[in-house]
């Protein structure tokens, strides 16, 4: 056996790679989607942003429909140059009906920048690894042939 014929291995492990990100990403727009059918939505303020190195993310604070009151640190970090929130800012904030501190930001970076992400990484790494197995074995093939 050639070191094309090896090297294409490397091809599969980069596939299967892709298909192991891809579905990661898909358990997101699972909890997504049951957030969006589930959710509550309600206003929620702004009380402090958490800052580390050149990334900004908001903590939150809203009410229930029940009159609790929860905080939480937006996921989403986001570059200093791209972050748009303030201390007092008014957002909306979308809870689950059963478990009201699996809140986030109502917006759709916020929700969807995961599987977006992961999605279209997981793609991008299937192709790759296919189209490169292909071109190692039609090189190993061109190597037999000689």
């Amino acid at each position: 056996m050639n070191a094309y014929k090896n090297a294409s291995f490397a091809g599969i492990v980069i596939f299967i790679g892709g298909i192991i990100i891809t579905i990661y990403g898909f358990s997101f727009l699972l909890k997504q989607s049951n957030l969006e059918s589930n959710g509550i939505i309600v206003k929620g303020t702004v009380i402090d942003i958490a800052e580390k190195d050149f990334y900004r993310s908001p903590i939150v604070q809203f009410t229930t429909k029940e009159n609790q009151t929860f905080t939480f640190r937006s996921e989403l970090d986001v570059n200093q140059d791209l972050f748009h929130y303030v201390i007092g800012q008014e957002v909306d904030v979308i809870y689950h009906k059963d478990d009201p501190s699996n809140a986030k930001i109502h917006a759709f970076w916020e929700g969807n920048v995961a599987q977006l992400y992961l999605g279209i990484l997981g793609i991008f790494l299937m192709v790759f690894g296919f189209l490169f197995r292909r071109g190692m074995l039609k090189k190993a093939k061109k190597y037999e042939q000689q």
